[in-house]
């Protein structure tokens, strides 16, 4: 058998199931992203319901939403008596699950420097009077916990739906300046099996990450650097070392970073085809 991957023996190693993959993660570590939408929008007085959206996007190939928060949140509603007391606002996830931030306001108004956190982890609620004397820093509780987007897949379209409900007449429109989505993505997941054929010098390996993933090898393989897919079996072939050439086996392992700086890692143990000396 030569070093050379026949195109049969390609396709049997890209078409493994994730039942066909051995999980044998020896650590996994989650990332923190941000998420954040800059752009400033005009929310005039008694918009209904609908309200003025202001959306971000979380790219493909990240993984689930293991606990969230809203950084740099920054309504505008200084000018008018009580124009504050008008504000509502509600977060989406792109699977459509919404949450009320919030429903009502005891903030007579909001100054135009408001950059605050909202977080399940904070005392008062958004909008409570004692969250109104902490303006423009904050933090505030929302008025359904965000712990309810736990779990949900993070790619995609998340809308923040400001609104005003139109109790008062300002004497100005108010804005919205912006506001950040930082996602804990949950941490990525690696699996790894020794591929259906051995190359000589060489271990074959095919690997899954459930998220877009770089794959560093190590142990018994020399470094090789492979980009994966998200949920995609691919073959990651690196050189083995002169001990594992000799033995024509070893332990090698795999580490793997998805874009978010999340970590996983695993060792499989594979055979290359050994090296026979010449009498």
């Amino acid at each position: 058998m030569t070093g050379r991957m026949s195109p049969t023996k390609l396709v049997l190693a890209a078409g493994l199931g994730a039942a066909g993959l051995l999980p044998m993660s020896d650590s996994a570590f989650a990332a923190i992203a941000d998420y954040p939408s800059t752009a400033t929008y005009t929310v005039p007085n008694q918009t209904g319901q609908a309200g003025v959206p202001s959306q971000v996007f979380v790219p493909p190939g990240r993984t689930a939403v293991q606990s969230l928060q809203l950084t740099h949140v920054k309504p505008s509603f200084p000018n008018g008596a009580n124009a504050g007391l008008d504000l509502q606002f509600r977060l989406e996830s792109p699977s459509g699950t919404s949450v009320q931030v919030l429903a009502n306001s005891n903030c007579a108004n909001w100054p135009n420097t408001s950059d605050f956190t909202v977080t399940d982890s904070a005392t008062n609620e958004v909008g409570s009077t004692a969250f109104c004397a902490s303006l423009p820093n904050g933090p505030g509780k929302p008025n359904q916990p965000l712990s309810t987007f736990n779990g949900q897949p993070s790619a995609g379209v998340w809308t923040m739906t400001v609104v005003d409900v139109g109790l008062f007449a300002p004497t100005t429109d108010g804005f919205w300046n912006g506001w950040t989505l930082q996602i804990n993505h949950a941490s990525p997941t690696l699996k790894a099996d020794p591929a259906p054929f051995k190359i000589q010098k060489k271990f074959a390996i095919a690997a899954r990450c459930d998220a877009n993933c770089t794959v560093i090898t190590g142990g018994a393989a020399g470094f090789t650097s492979t980009q994966l897919a998200a949920n995609t079996v691919g073959t990651i072939v690196a050189p083995a070392n002169k001990k594992a050439q000799k033995k024509g086996k070893g332990v090698v392992t795999l580490a793997a970073t998805d874009e978010t700086g999340g970590t996983a890692t695993t060792t499989v143990n594979a055979k290359t085809i050994k090296v026979k000396k010449k009498k």
